[in-house]
């Protein structure tokens, strides 16, 4: 086996070269994979559930699915693999990601209906799909594809529209599982200032790494919220 250093930066992770095959980013594309394997957790966990399920359950556990898969995409194609497929494999991860975030939106919708008049439910999810919708187009279009499309339709997702939902629910219901969402979409903010600021230890656990295990801790409370609102015998 050979480590072969970063000619790129110097605090990315080093190659290695196992054989014939060449992974680029090892630990990160580990640390990445990390919140896809949250994913695949909570997505198991909500497959086995028996129990009596909210209207929002199928919708958070697609929510899971998709970013499980998704995260795993952006790991290796994004990383690992990168050796081996173009840049423009990266946009599998950033439309799988964003397709998930809708189901997360359209999972917390569920949650407030009862809350709201039809005419504005409708409203917010022609809002929410549409936006959602033009991201992905925008992300598909060669000329007008690249990484800060998947940041801003993930901002606009969670910060303009499910957080304010959750803070919403929260005021009328003193619902825990939103109490728990609006923690981890609080806890979003961190990963950004670690990676602006590069926040590292050194190359095999750099601001990549650190951002990506911040990241799959934000997915396990969302997995703990999801499953306040989905499972009904834990309903708050």
């Amino acid at each position: 086996m050979q480590i072969v250093d970063s000619l790129i930066d110097p605090i990315i992770n080093p190659t290695l070269i196992i054989g014939e095959f060449e992974w680029r980013e090892p630990i990160t594309t580990l640390t990445d994979s990390l919140t896809g394997f949250v994913c695949i957790f909570a997505f198991v966990v909500f497959s086995k559930y028996k129990g009596k399920k909210s209207e929002s359950f199928k919708y958070f556990k697609i929510f899971f699915l998709l970013f499980s898969i998704g995260m795993l995409s952006a790991a290796w194609f994004g990383h690992g693999l990168a050796a081996y497929v173009t840049p423009r494999w990266k946009v599998i991860g950033w439309v799988i990601n964003s397709t998930a975030n809708l189901f997360l939106g359209l999972a917390t919708l569920k949650e407030i209906i009862p809350l709201i008049k039809p005419h504005i439910s409708r409203w917010i999810k022609v809002v929410f799909i549409s936006q959602v919708s033009i991201f992905i187009l925008l992300m598909l279009i060669p000329s007008t594809s690249f990484f800060g499309l998947a940041q801003l339709c993930s901002l606009v997702s969670l910060i303009g529209m499910v957080l304010p939902m959750h803070i919403f629910n929260f005021s009328k219901t003193k619902s825990q599982g939103s109490k728990l969402f609006i923690i981890a979409i609080g806890m979003g903010v961190l990963p950004g200032i670690i990676f602006n600021t590069q926040l590292s230890v050194n190359r095999w656990f750099n601001y990549h790494d650190i951002s990506h295990v911040v990241m799959a801790t934000i997915f396990f409370v969302l997995f703990l919220a999801a499953r306040k609102f989905s499972f009904l015998k834990q309903h708050n």
